[in-house]
């Protein structure tokens, strides 16, 4: 009997030990999708301290079936609803209005996955906006895609009667960090944020950083001293952390706008981004070598560049 319980034991010593180790295995895996917490720092720069009061309303969402159309919808009163109505076609319904979930001012946007959707709230003083967001289906859910989320916003307006709504983008893992209020400004701000350097690895290093204003009559660029506010988000290449810096250019985005490629930096090719970011930097000058005095002639080195 007392063999019987220490071999019982045992058993049971080892069995934890194991689920430690398979436990630690996963850790990577968890961190994999979360979003660099240098490079969130780095970005909140771009409101200038400015907070916006921001609330989740709900992360649960039914889902039924009716006339063929998929229907989900936010566990609250008064919410957008997401209808699937086709492989390719979906509509969010709000107030008794559709509004087209795929077609956007940024090309097509894929279908929303249902369990990752969520609804929240952000009021500033003059109005307040439901943003109803999710990540991608199909290639948006696999390997690096799924740090893009996609953003549906409503402004309540000042009436219940006047909506107006806006289908915007996150990149990075940003989601809705991507919305805030620039100062002195009565309306809500986007940043679009399109990756535009690589390192060796070919893991993102840099990005331009373009904002908007959600105005009444659309998405319209945000200006100060009447020139598009514009950054450059910088990783450090002998450390973690990212530095935000203002820019007068935005190379890359302007060549996706260029080619009607709004949504992804994706359909530009490496060679091109990094011809597109030579092409915005000022030209190396040139420089002559000091001449060396060698058994009292001079000899004059060719030209070099740096």
């Amino acid at each position: 009997m007392i063999k019987t319980i220490s071999y019982v034991n045992f058993i049971k010593h080892n069995l934890g030990l194991a689920s430690l180790i398979l436990a630690s295995l996963h850790l990577p895996t968890q961190a994999a999708n979360e979003p660099d917490l240098y490079l969130i720092q780095a970005f909140e720069g771009v409101w200038k301290m400015e907070r916006s009061a921001t609330t989740l309303l709900t992360d649960r969402i039914n889902t039924r079936a009716e006339q063929g159309i998929l229907f989900h919808e936010p566990q609250v009163k008064d919410a957008p609803i997401y209808l699937r109505k086709s492989y390719e076609v979906g509509e969010i319904e709000y107030r008794h209005k559709k509004y087209p979930a795929n077609e956007t001012p940024w090309g097509n946007f894929p279908h929303l996955n249902p369990d990752t959707m969520r609804l929240i709230e952000i009021s500033i003083p003059q109005t307040r906006y439901l943003i109803l967001s999710g990540e991608g289906e199909s290639l948006f859910s696999a390997t690096d895609w799924n740090r893009y989320r996609f953003l549906h916003v409503f402004d309540m307006g000042r009436s219940r009667y006047i909506t107006n709504y806006y289908s915007v983008f996150a990149e990075a893992h940003l989601g809705e960090r991507v919305l805030g209020r620039l100062p002195n400004s009565s309306v809500l701000n986007y940043a679009r944020v399109v990756p535009a350097q690589w390192d060796a690895n070919n893991n993102i290093s840099g990005y331009e950083v373009l904002l908007y204003n959600l105005d009444r009559n659309g998405i319209n660029r945000a200006l100060e001293n009447n020139a598009p506010i514009s950054y450059t988000l910088t990783k450090n290449a002998e450390g973690p952390l990212w530095t935000l810096s203002s820019a007068v250019s935005t190379p890359v985005a302007d060549e996706l706008d260029r080619k009607g490629h709004y949504f992804t930096g994706a359909r530009l090719s490496s060679q091109e981004h990094q011809a597109r970011t030579l092409a915005s930097q000022p030209p190396k000058k040139k420089t002559r070598k000091k001449s060396k005095k060698s058994n009292g002639k001079k000899t004059t080195a060719p030209l070099m560049q740096d």
